[in-house]
């Protein structure tokens, strides 16, 4: 099966600056697959998931990057004009279509109806609540009906229950869609909660990758789900012994 996304031998380095983010990092992403990146803040998470959505601009970059034409990105805090409503935001993610003037407004109330929020098409930013801007958030990613969904930190200022809530939403929409999801995460609980696979960076290398052979939904209180994280875990804290040394 052909990937949907492959770095090979890639080392990155922004404009005018003075280190490499990125070094020498291959992987790709089979279709259909989730895959969460982990690892400590600089690391080079948030650099990766730029290029998968050729959002790195003005920079240097060796090595070979194929990613594909219909992908969007989902960011921390839904990054939402303030000044459009919930249904203007997810429409900004479509293309216009000459002669269809309701062709984007259907599109759009389809996606909030998809997260839920079918009621709150017409609320302003402001009057919704962080979980809600997160779901207009993906809406307007979902909208654009992407191959690749790359989400970047999605669920980090969100409360727990909110969370959990939009893990079971987002692997419904998962498997029913068939789309490829690549998303990074500072939580161990919700990588092994989410992920097929697992990939740890440090220092702008990947280290190590795991498989998580797991069925969902899983349970983070059974001991392999704590086996799981106990190894991420121990492989982060030598990463960071060894640069103290």
């Amino acid at each position: 099966m052909n990937p949907i996304l492959t770095f090979k031998d890639v080392t990155f380095r922004y404009h005018n600056g003075t280190t490499d983010v990125l070094h020498d990092v291959s992987f790709s992403l089979e279709k259909r697959s989730f895959t969460v990146l982990v690892g400590p803040s600089g690391c080079g998470k948030s650099t990766l998931i730029k290029l998968a959505a050729g959002l790195a601009l003005k920079s240097e970059t060796a090595g070979q990057v194929s990613i594909p034409e219909k992908k969007s990105m989902v960011f921390q805090n839904g990054a939402l004009l303030p000044w459009y409503s919930a249904i203007d935001n997810v429409e900004l993610g479509l293309p216009s279509v000459r002669g269809d003037t309701s062709y984007r407004e259907k599109k759009a109330r389809e996606a909030l109806g998809l997260m839920n929020m079918s009621e709150y098409a017409d609320a302003m930013p402001r009057d919704l609540s962080g979980g809600q801007r997160q779901r207009v958030g993906i809406a307007r990613a979902l909208a654009a009906e992407p191959e690749l969904l790359l989400l970047d930190e999605p669920f980090s200022a969100l409360d727990p229950e909110t969370t959990d809530e939009l893990h079971r939403e987002l692997l419904d929409i998962w498997k029913s869609r068939g789309i490829t999801i690549l998303m990074i995460s500072h939580s161990l609980d919700e990588a092994v909660t989410l992920a097929e696979r697992i990939v740890v960076m440090h220092e702008g290398r990947i280290v190590h990758e795991h498989r998580v052979r797991l069925d969902y939904p899983r349970d983070p209180t059974s001991e392999i789900f704590g086996k799981y994280m106990a190894e991420i875990r121990r492989e982060l804290k030598e990463k960071r012994k060894s640069v103290v040394k």
